[in-house]
């Protein structure tokens, strides 16, 4: 049985269409797939839970249509399950992890060969920690940001000109109206980082980020030397820096060329602290959140992604 989770809204409706193209295939009708679409945030991760506690002697793929958000809560929704084989056809506005992972864009071509000759991907992904006490970790797959993409990346999924640049397929340039709506205000916040032990950083920041591919934001280059093949974390500190200065960062990311200033410092470590006095914005593959500690570690285990 192969289970196929969609995200209808995806893509501004991009992952639907995608899927009621390869649902008229004739690979789709002679194989036994069953399909769950999804209805709020945090329901694929819902329904992957359920899938593999009830059909997991079944399950020979779980195959997920939608953005890295969606592939986000399934990978999570099949924690305790890392048996079952996962494979991914990105269908949203700014599919990082497949340009990370060099997933092409065809999604019918991607869906037969999952399902005849699967292509394999093998890499370890991320967990994080927000709180204090004992609990859970949960996954990730692209990167945790601290500060100020953080608050960029919120002030753009609010944003009526998102929904407008993601349709003519420029959806970075949300980014660039919300960093310019947010830059005025934003003060560097004091944070402490900690890689493998030892603190590098330990007063004021722009932002810090922790990466398992280079890119975030719709194709920024924020860690060029990230790889998922690599088993140690990318980490990015951009120190406190002039205002003015902010704005030739965020032109020169696009190409990753801003790890030349002075005030960025790069990193590599499997295990990472961050903590700060004060509640900082954080946003962990796209979704944000506020946090006053994260621990980052590689997980323990790979895991296989089927293309």
């Amino acid at each position: 049985m192969y289970i196929v989770i969609v995200n209808p809204i995806a893509g501004y409706g991009s992952a639907l269409k995608r899927f009621q193209k390869i649902q008229r295939d004739v690979s789709f009708k002679n194989n036994q797939c069953r399909t769950f679409f999804t209805e709020y945030k945090g329901h694929a991760e819902e329904i992957a839970a359920q899938i593999a506690e009830i059909y997991k002697e079944q399950v020979k793929t779980v195959i997920v249509i939608g953005g890295d958000g969606t592939f986000h809560e399934v990978m999570n929704g099949l924690n305790a399950y890392p048996q079952i084989p996962m494979a991914f056809i990105p269908a949203g506005s700014g599919n990082d992890f497949a340009r990370g992972a060099g997933i092409p864009n065809d999604p019918l071509n991607s869906f037969k060969h999952i399902i005849r000759a699967p292509r394999k991907l093998t890499f370890l992904p991320g967990t994080y920690q927000l709180k204090l006490s004992p609990r859970k970790r949960k996954f990730f797959m692209n990167s945790i940001g601290i500060g100020f993409d953080a608050a960029v990346a919120n002030k753009a999924e609010g944003s009526l000109l998102k929904r407008f640049f993601n349709r003519i397929r420029i959806g970075s340039l949300s980014y660039v109206t919300a960093l310019l709506a947010v830059l005025p205000k934003y003060e560097a916040l004091p944070i402490m980082v900690k890689v493998d032990g030892n603190v590098v950083h330990d007063t004021r920041a722009l932002m810090v980020t922790v990466a398992n591919h280079p890119y975030y934001g719709g194709g920024m280059k924020i860690a060029p030397q990230a790889s998922l093949k690599d088993e140690l974390y990318s980490i990015i500190i951009i120190e406190r820096i002039a205002k003015w200065k902010i704005l030739l960062l965020f032109i020169t990311v696009f190409f990753g060329k801003h790890t030349s200033l002075r005030e960025v410092k790069e990193y590599k470590g499997k295990s990472i602290i961050i903590e700060s006095v004060a509640k900082i914005p954080v946003q962990i593959d796209g979704e944000t959140t506020t946090t006053r500690r994260c621990r980052i570690e590689k997980a323990a285990q790979r895991r296989t992604i089927y293309y």
